[in-house]
């Protein structure tokens, strides 16, 4: 007896008499974990999708179906999965599915391929459930990075990031006000709807999955989930009137929704790499993304379609700022370079400038519009004018990587909050004076 065909027996033996093998629960999840990236809408190799239960039924350039409903030994799904051709074997440059795996498709196909699912044309990944939530400690055993910073409309709340949760804080005092739990591994990407109480909120787990959600802060952190996505949300902006809400991420895709529902209006795969960072305009038409591959893009809101490129650094691109009146646009990358671009009409660059050395350019933010501030990866942020294109205030430097950092006008002058690697939270004055200093981390 071929091997092949001795685990089939196995496998319907060992299911005879147990549940049936849930589509949604147990097959859903292999196919978005293992197959979803190569068989989607936008790259569909061999001309085969299954991003829906509709797709996946339909052949693909090879014209054989891709499963037999009781065949389990035919289908182009298990040919390619068992084969011993390394160049024909699924999934591509990967390592073969584990038994266990192939045996729930062998069984679920066996039983009559049935899917458990209400709509045919909803996409897959929405369909997996998401992972239970590990418990959000007490108190942190350390200090873990700060990677998103967000504060409310009457500078009362700022939340930060933390782990599978949103911490919500008094910038008065450093005390925590509240703890959102319930939510994706790491925060990536935060920013209250037009001041609050909704809060937007971008995450997920590296390489395994994103999601998107809305929180109310003022309904006991009340949540809800926008998007489910295939790899992680690296960024997330609002526009000031609270009305869109822009999310870009790990698998090359800006998306675009309209605020409060957060019904999806765009989605497109705007970059070759990473969508690393998000700026959104002062009028809030327009949203400017930064990736990895190396360029900078400027996005209409409403539509999602692309105003401009700009592909002048040659390394990757980490942060955005728009000037304060929208015609401008800076852009900093990972070589220290800061390259200032022209929006109106010509979409030239209007110069470049290296202030903090050969440090990656973390953060970016205008002071007023002749004050660009600067943040590096050791730590150290200045202002930069513009006019003389010098160096200006020196702010406090912090112990480790600068990851975040929110320019909040006050009545005399901006007060700056930057966030670090190391865990710190600081507010420092636009003479460069720290106001207030303390570890996001509760019990630090």
């Amino acid at each position: 007896m071929k091997p092949a065909v001795a685990c089939l027996l196995i496998a319907i033996a060992a299911s005879a008499g147990a549940s049936p093998v849930s589509f949604t629960r147990q097959i859903a999840p292999i196919l978005v974990d293992q197959c979803l990236e190569c068989h989607r809408a936008e790259k569909a190799k061999g001309s085969y999708r299954l991003d829906t239960v509709e797709e996946l039924l339909r052949p693909g350039d090879s014209g054989e179906p891709p499963l037999v409903a009781g065949r389990p030994g035919e289908g182009e799904w298990m040919r390619l999965l068992l084969t011993h051709d390394e160049d024909d074997r699924m999934p591509k440059k990967a390592d073969p599915l584990p038994e266990a795996q192939l045996g729930l498709l062998r069984a679920w196909i066996a039983e009559g391929a049935t899917f458990d699912v209400q709509n045919r044309q909803a996409p897959l990944a929405g369909l997996v459930e998401r992972p239970l939530r590990a418990p959000v400690p007490d108190r942190y055993p350390r200090p873990i990075p700060v990677t998103a910073l967000a504060l409310n409309g009457d500078g009362k709340v700022l939340a930060t990031s933390g782990y599978h949760e949103v911490l919500a804080w008094n910038p008065e005092d450093g005390k925590v006000r509240a703890r959102i739990a319930d939510l994706p591994e790491r925060i990536l990407g935060l920013s209250f709807v037009a001041g609050g109480p909704l809060l937007a909120v971008a995450g997920g787990s590296p390489g395994r999955s994103g999601e998107v959600w809305l929180v109310d802060l003022a309904r006991a952190g009340e949540r809800r989930r926008l998007a489910s996505l295939r790899d992680c949300a690296l960024c997330a902006v609002t526009s000031p009137d609270g009305r869109y809400l822009v999310v870009g991420g790990a698998d090359n895709r800006v998306r675009g929704f309209a605020l409060p529902e957060g019904r999806p209006l765009w989605d497109m795969e705007a970059h070759a790499d990473w969508v690393l960072a998000l700026a959104v305009s002062p009028d809030g038409r327009h949203v400017a993304s930064a990736s990895r591959d190396r360029t900078a893009k400027v996005f209409d809101v409403a539509t999602g379609s692309v105003e401009g490129t700009f592909t002048g650094h040659p390394v990757p691109v980490l942060s955005l700022a728009f000037t304060p009146d929208g015609s401008g646009l800076a852009s900093g990358g990972s070589d220290g370079e800061v390259r200032l671009w022209d929006l109106q009409g010509t979409a030239k660059k209007e110069g470049s400038l290296r202030p903090l050395g050969r440090h990656e350019v973390r953060v970016l933010g205008y002071l007023d519009p002749a004050t660009l501030v600067a943040g590096a990866a050791d730590g150290g942020w200045l202002g930069l004018d513009l006019k003389t294109r010098t160096p200006g205030t020196r702010f406090t430097a912090h112990g480790d990587c600068l990851t975040a950092l929110l320019l909040r006008p006050q009545s005399k002058g901006v007060l700056l909050i930057s966030a670090s690697h190391d865990g710190e939270v600081r507010l420092t004055d636009d003479k460069g004076v720290e106001r207030r200093r303390w570890v996001a981390s509760p019990g630090w």
